[in-house]
């Protein structure tokens, strides 16, 4: 009766959680409760879509069900959250179980730590037991805190996307046709001392080696990489797991000749052509990082001498996105090359409602389009009101040059 309930409890913090932050563009793209603010009950009850030794199954469940983690309050320092994730290793017998925590379900199937009967796996039948996931992200992105006793104890976070069927961890990590990438990390303690919490944040990257669809996530999380291993007490702590999608570019080219210069960081190039004609007709390409992002690329012609290009990236997740922007000019330049000297100051960028502009002589604000907002002359500083303008990225151009505003 008390897991009849609790199951039920996760439904309906599950429904009110994706109410409040899912949308059908990313439903798919992030782990519902990723920072752990959504619990069963108490501190040692699971997190929603979690799940511990409290709920595994097989021949010694019975005997592992005694709480290896629990609710921290107070928030990691920086968090907008009010609570994090904890676990930890309890000696049952005299024998080592690491503490450990899964989107899956947890196998106690022998007393042995490393024995192939001990696992993580993905029960499809049961929705309190699997994660599906049809995204394919680029990164991992999770704040840590690691105490062990001993300085070459590693703990080990995990996330593999894997395809349609009950994969089973580590088991099966070695076979091909039934994951489509991992994404895993091992680090040492980040504090010495049972007294202090030093968080890190660590960036895992997704290898994509696998032949299966995507279909399910099963994140693992625990205290010791090597199962048995490590010390009683031993204890990881984790917080505001996120999945990074690229919006970026690898390159852009003009007339199929690609800007020497370019950076996937720079996002506003000038790049001079030798006639008129051209800022209308040559043709401006570009590479994403990502091969599941999508390009939209608008062209407008400013003016006889100039021509704006934006290239607006969007990664698989519908949200992450970069805008470059690539102005044309005719203006003393022979070639493709930067044209250089333009002193402008922005800021605040990115902006919530006003920013103030340094420059000498007429600036002017446009949108992606090219249209002209409002332009004047400015001698020193001068403050661009923006409150009546939507949320995006606009282009200030001063002179040949063109610069990036975003309001929030």
């Amino acid at each position: 009766m008390l897991r009849y309930f609790s199951t039920m409890k996760k439904i309906v913090i599950a429904f009110t959680l994706l109410l409040a932050v899912a949308t059908a563009a990313n439903a798919q793209y992030q782990l519902p409760n990723p920072g752990f603010e959504q619990w069963d009950g108490g501190n040692t009850s699971e997190p929603v879509y979690w799940n511990s030794f409290a709920s595994s199954d097989g021949t010694f469940a019975a005997a592992a069900s005694t709480p290896h983690h629990y609710r921290r309050g107070g928030g990691r320092p920086g968090s907008t959250g009010n609570y994090y994730l904890t676990i930890y290793t309890l000696s049952i017998f005299g024998i080592k179980a690491n503490g450990n925590m899964t989107t899956g379900r947890i196998h106690a199937g022998a007393m042995t730590a490393a024995s192939s009967e001990n696992y993580n796996y993905t029960e499809r039948g049961n929705s309190d037991h699997s994660q599906p996931f049809s995204g394919t992200p680029d990164s991992m992105y999770l704040w840590v805190s690691f105490y062990a006793q001993s300085e070459g104890s590693q703990a080990q976070v995990s996330a593999i996307l894997h395809g349609d069927n009950d994969f089973k961890s580590p088991n099966q990590e070695n076979d091909p046709s039934l994951y489509c990438a991992k994404a895993t990390a091992a680090f040492t303690r980040t504090t010495s001392s049972t007294n202090s919490m030093q968080w890190q944040q660590i960036k895992v990257p997704f290898v994509y080696d696998g032949n299966a669809s995507p279909a399910y996530m099963l994140i693992n999380l625990t205290t010791n990489s090597s199962p048995g291993s490590g010390d009683a007490n031993d204890s990881l702590s984790i917080d505001d797991i996120e999945f990074i999608y690229s919006s970026w570019l690898k390159g852009i080219s003009v007339d199929g000749e690609p800007i020497s210069w370019f950076s996937k960081g720079t996002m506003d190039y000038t790049v001079g052509v030798s006639d008129t004609a051209q800022l209308t007709t040559c043709e401006v390409t570009a590479t994403p990082e990502a091969g599941d992002a999508t390009l939209r690329i608008d062209r407008s012609r400013l003016d006889d001498t100039t021509a704006l290009v934006a290239i607006t990236v969007t990664a698989e997740d519908g949200v992450t996105m970069h805008t470059y922007c690539v102005t044309l000019t005719t203006s003393n330049t022979v070639g493709i090359n930067t044209v250089k000297g333009d002193t402008v100051q922005i800021y605040p960028n990115p902006a919530a409602d006003r920013i103030t502009v340094v420059a000498e002589g007429e600036v002017s604000l446009h949108d992606l389009t090219g249209r002209l907002l409002t332009t004047r002359t400015v001698h020193g500083s001068d403050t661009f009101d923006l409150t009546a303008f939507p949320a995006g990225v606009y282009l200030l151009r001063h002179g040949q040059t063109i610069h990036r505003v975003i309001k929030k």
